[in-house]
């Protein structure tokens, strides 16, 4: 009976139990990973915290992306006009 019987009712609670465990640092090993990704992350002390200072920050990341695209697409333009008008104008000097 001994090794094959089915687990006991407290080795299953004891396995449940270890699995909550594991689960619950892999959880913390992840949220002490983002609280170093996301500016002042280190000072929040919850979790709930954590995911809106999380979600601003991405709102953030996404705006920049938008401002910066908007930028060089106006500087790509400009720049390839500025350069032709900054020749014509060093032809103008000689």
């Amino acid at each position: 009976m001994g090794s094959n019987s089915a687990p006991t009712r407290g080795g299953r609670k004891r396995k449940m139990r270890l699995t909550m465990i594991r689960s619950r640092k892999a959880m913390e090993k992840k949220l002490k990973q983002l609280k170093r990704l996301i500016p002042g992350g280190n000072q929040v002390e919850n979790a709930e915290t954590l995911f809106q200072k999380t979600a601003n920050y991405i709102f953030l990341l996404e705006w920049q992306v938008s401002a910066l695209r908007t930028i060089s697409s106006l500087y790509g333009v400009l720049g390839s006009n500025s350069e032709d008008s900054s020749a014509d104008h060093s032809k103008d000097l000689k």
